[in-house]
């Protein structure tokens, strides 16, 4: 089987950066491996066009995820090392390339993955899933994307992915890992934070006085590994939190990590 185009939505959430930039740093590579179903690589018609898709074929395969540095309102991801194949009667596509991924947003948690592949040895195409609401809690990835924005005739890749190791992603164990998108928020934010090893945790929104105005975690025992927790601005007695700055606390055995959001309305 001949695939004119090419692949790749692989899609990684990722905590969006806290109020506070933080300084670049590149984190060890995070290995992930694609789940098939629902991965897959689709080549054909889409959108206005009538014409039914003419391929669509399991996908498998790994790539690792590495973060390379955060703004106020992204973490960024670089994609490496992605090796994927599709089956084939006779033989399989083999799709090798490398890409960018990032999460976060202003006032709505959003991502982006773009990749560069190639297909059994050919040049390299650029696949973009577009900037779009995550559609899996991170540190799962859930996306589509392709060559063309699935214009007519396009190629899609379909990826679905989970870290194949219990490390987290983005942070090394000992830095700093909590993190909130979007920041600052008007609904709902999404708190992010790594475990670097399994044990009680404590994670609650507190105002500038230091006073306990929220609990999301109350002492609950967590699996290493990355964990996501929504916040949906309300207190603890189920009233609207006041438009503001708030302070994110969660408290570990192995350390306390505090990060600062703001709510807008």
């Amino acid at each position: 089987m001949k695939l004119p185009g090419a692949l790749a939505s692989i899609i990684v959430f990722v905590s969006l950066p806290a109020a506070t930039p933080a300084h670049p740093q590149a984190s060890d590579p995070v290995p992930y491996a694609l789940a098939s179903p629902p991965s897959q690589f689709e080549w054909g018609c889409f959108g206005p066009c009538a014409c039914p898709v003419l391929v669509r074929s399991p996908l498998t395969g790994t790539f690792a995820l590495r973060q390379s540095q955060v703004d106020p309102l992204y973490t960024y991801y670089d994609v490496l090392d992605v090796r994927l194949q599709v089956p084939d009667a006779t033989q399989p596509v083999a799709i090798t390339g490398s890409g960018t991924y990032r999460r976060g947003g202003e006032f709505a948690l959003m991502e982006q993955l773009t990749l560069d592949l190639s297909f059994n040895g050919g040049p390299l195409q650029h696949f973009d899933s577009g900037l779009n609401p995550p559609t899996a809690p991170f540190p799962e990835i859930h996306t589509r994307a392709s060559l063309h924005g699935e214009a007519c005739h396009d190629s899609v890749v379909e990826v679905d992915a989970k870290p194949s190791s219990v490390s987290g992603v983005g942070d090394r164990p000992q830095a700093a890992s909590l993190t909130a998108a979007p920041n600052p928020f008007t609904g709902a934010t999404e708190i992010g934070f790594v475990m670097p090893r399994a044990g009680t945790a404590d994670l609650g929104i507190y105002d500038l006085a230091g006073r306990r105005v929220r609990s999301l975690i109350g002492h609950e025992w967590l699996g290493s590994g990355a964990h996501t927790r929504a916040w949906d601005g309300q207190l603890d007695g189920r009233v609207a939190a006041p438009p503001g700055l708030y302070l994110v606390r969660l408290d570990t055995p192995m350390k306390r990590v505090t990060r600062t959001v703001a709510k807008v309305r």
